[in-house]
């Protein structure tokens, strides 16, 4: 019997439910109850849908909630970087539903999400990221410098 509502809860919450499955391999990353976003559409084009189109609507509601809040972002950005040219970033997590239509939801954005890691696969995805933002940020090691 196929879960409908499996990734319905929060990991902080999902995974003391006594049907948890732990991920133990970063390379299996769509194994256990925590995928990558990777596998996730390897699986929506397995069962036959458009995950392009599904990504793209995820992405429209991402960049409509950040274009709702630019003036707060634009305000407190002026307040806490004042120093025009210096770096200045924040972190958010958009925690989106999908249901049953493959239509996104935003449930909520969390400032500065959990970076912990309870998993090989959590520690792959979460250092990608992290080395994603410092790179956006255009911070460099010493040895890029010269």
């Amino acid at each position: 019997m196929q879960q409908k509502y499996v990734h319905l809860t929060n990991y902080s919450l999902n995974k003391f439910n006594a049907n948890f499955q732990n991920n133990t391999d970063a390379s299996k990353d769509d194994q256990g109850s925590k995928w990558s976003i990777t596998a996730l559409r390897k699986r929506l084009r397995l069962m036959g849908h458009d995950d392009k189109l599904l990504f793209k609507k995820i992405e429209d509601c991402i960049i409509k909630t950040i274009l709702s809040v630019e003036h707060v972002i634009n305000n407190a950005t002026d307040m806490f970087c004042p120093a025009k040219g210096a770096n200045c970033f924040e972190l958010l997590g958009f925690d989106v539903l999908i249901d049953q239509e493959l239509e996104p939801w935003l449930l909520e954005v969390n400032l500065s999400p959990a970076l912990s890691c309870d998993s090989p696969l959590d520690q792959k995805i979460k250092a990608n990221v992290i080395a994603d933002l410092f790179n956006l940020a255009g911070v460099t090691t010493l040895e890029s410098r010269f």
